[in-house]
């Protein structure tokens, strides 16, 4: 599964007090720049530290109710997400509504894509049927900006069709997992960790089915896909998992695209 992180704006615009020492918004950008590519490479305890660090720095300049803070706020949570700390994860998921709708409205790509973050840690609390109404809204917001052939439309379908599995409605995750793939194999290419994903997430509802031979086939596909490009997404530390069996490792390693300031 995927949990998506936001780019913050890229701001070079020196405090007033900059020249005194203090660090500048620019080099809050680059500090957030930093600690989203320490999430890439799972040092999860140490992102979010430097996330920790950036908001103390831009709040008392940018205030609450900005754009960037909610992708700070966001990217912590993604981060929280794949350390375990579920929790934390939503509440970080929460201020980030909080600091986005006022500044981008309720249709803005940047708020659908915090929901479908709050989805996913739906799922991993067995609310299924509430990830499945947050999928179906994500989808409906952004098929206007984006287009069906977007893979932010594959990544909402995948979690579609995740909750939907969750609820033992197997015909229907199917549809919703190979809509995903399709996506993922024009956009993306056969030989792409989101397309393994895809294929491991196939596996998972056909196994759900004792479909076993199928299942393996699609784990197969996954497992090449997955040897040949060394694995793209880090490890994910998030044990918690309410599908029976768990998805293949390569599903829960999914990481959402992360905001880069």
């Amino acid at each position: 599964m995927k949990i998506l992180p936001l780019i913050a704006l890229i701001l070079s615009i020196a405090w007033p007090s900059a020249s005194y020492g203090q660090p500048s918004l620019g080099d809050w950008s680059n500090r957030h720049r930093e600690a989203d590519n320490l999430t890439k490479q799972g040092e999860y305890e140490e992102a979010i530290r430097n996330y920790e660090l950036v908001l103390k720095g831009r709040l008392p300049f940018q205030g609450k109710k900005h754009r960037d803070v909610g992708a700070t706020h966001n990217n912590s949570g993604v981060a929280h997400f794949y350390l375990g700390e579920t929790q934390k994860a939503e509440e970080a998921f929460g201020r980030a509504l909080e600091s986005l709708l006022p500044t981008v409205g309720a249709k803005h790509p940047d708020v659908l894509t915090v929901q479908a973050n709050l989805a996913f840690v739906d799922e991993s609390k067995n609310r299924f049927k509430k990830a499945e109404k947050a999928f179906l809204l994500c989808i409906q917001g952004k098929l206007p900006v984006v287009g069906s052939k977007h893979p932010d439309i594959a990544d909402c379908r995948e979690g579609l069709a995740l909750a939907l599995e969750g609820q033992k409605k197997h015909k229907e995750a199917m549809e919703q997992m190979k809509l995903a793939l399709e996506i993922r194999l024009e956009k993306l290419g056969g030989m792409h960790t989101d397309v393994a994903a895809a294929y491991a997430g196939m596996a998972v509802i056909l196994l759900n089915q004792g479909k076993f031979d199928q299942a393996d086939k699609m784990d197969g596909k996954a497992r090449k896909i997955l040897s040949a490009t060394k694995g793209l997404y880090p490890v994910n530390k998030n044990k918690v998992s309410r599908l029976s069996p768990e998805p293949a490792e390569i599903l829960r390693a999914k990481n959402k695209s992360l905001r880069i300031p």
